[in-house]
């Protein structure tokens, strides 16, 4: 008996399901990988919050420092990225994998496309920087009290660990794409999302752009880290989970 073939029609007809099907899974595949992704970075932040609880058994207590400032003078040496380094020993961990700034250098995966008015390096060298309140220089040169300048050195000075950023996800583009932290006090602006985005990614983990609702990985000074909106971790100065004054002097409002 003459085996029967495929017509034309019955092919086209397979095709076509073949390509709806593909259309339909392509969207899922990418969501997949997205969500991987995300959650390879919240390791890469818990993996460096459990090497700064290292870092501070070795040192009394003493917090990391940064050093790779958005513009003027670079101070490598006590930039935590280098001083951490012995810590988290991987320099997978200081990448994320969501990261697609174009001011990594060629050899690290980039376009080695110069950061803005950056002297010295003038490229990324980590997706993640530290809470701008807990290093000593620069808390201590702008934000003041009554009393003088408030700074923590070290961790036993803050009451509340698990309350403070420690780590976030610093801006792809811009003069802070190669700095290694925010400066947390100029948020303070008519629409704070907005500011705050020129110095963080604070949407690197989805949700609007630029919002009140966009979500960011957070590292947090006790060692854990989450994935928030920018709402959880910020409103106005004496509302905000960065400024560890706020959870041990009269403004704890529960944020």
């Amino acid at each position: 008996m003459r085996k029967r073939g495929f017509t034309l029609i019955e092919l086209l007809v397979v095709v076509s399901i073949i390509a709806l099907l593909m259309a339909m899974l392509l969207p899922s595949l990418k969501s997949a990988r997205q969500a991987a992704k995300r959650t390879l970075c919240l390791a890469n932040m818990r993996g460096l919050e459990q090497a700064h609880w290292m870092y501070l058994t070795d040192h009394d207590g003493a917090l990391i420092q940064a050093g790779l400032a958005h513009a003027g003078e670079v101070d490598s040496d006590v930039a935590w990225i280098k001083t951490l380094q012995k810590y988290y020993g991987n320099e997978i961990l200081a990448k994320s994998p969501l990261d697609r700034s174009p001011h990594w250098p060629v050899e690290r995966g980039g376009q080695g496309v110069p950061v803005p008015d950056k002297p010295g390096y003038p490229y990324r060298q980590t997706t993640y920087g530290i809470n701008d309140f807990l290093d000593v220089d620069m808390a201590g040169s702008v934000i003041l009290d009554a009393s003088g300048p408030r700074t923590y050195p070290k961790v036993d000075m803050i009451r509340s660990p698990v309350r403070i950023v420690h780590f976030v996800y610093m801006a792809e583009t811009g003069r802070f794409a190669g700095s290694d932290h925010p400066h947390v006090y100029q948020w303070d602006t008519t629409f704070p999302p907005s500011k705050a985005a020129s110095q963080l990614e604070i949407d690197a983990h989805g949700g609007p752009k630029d919002d009140w609702k966009s979500r960011a990985p957070y590292g947090f000074l006790d060692g854990h880290a989450e994935t928030l909106t920018f709402e959880r971790v910020y409103r106005d100065l004496n509302r905000n989970q960065f400024d560890p004054f706020l959870l041990t002097g009269t403004y704890d409002d529960g944020l």
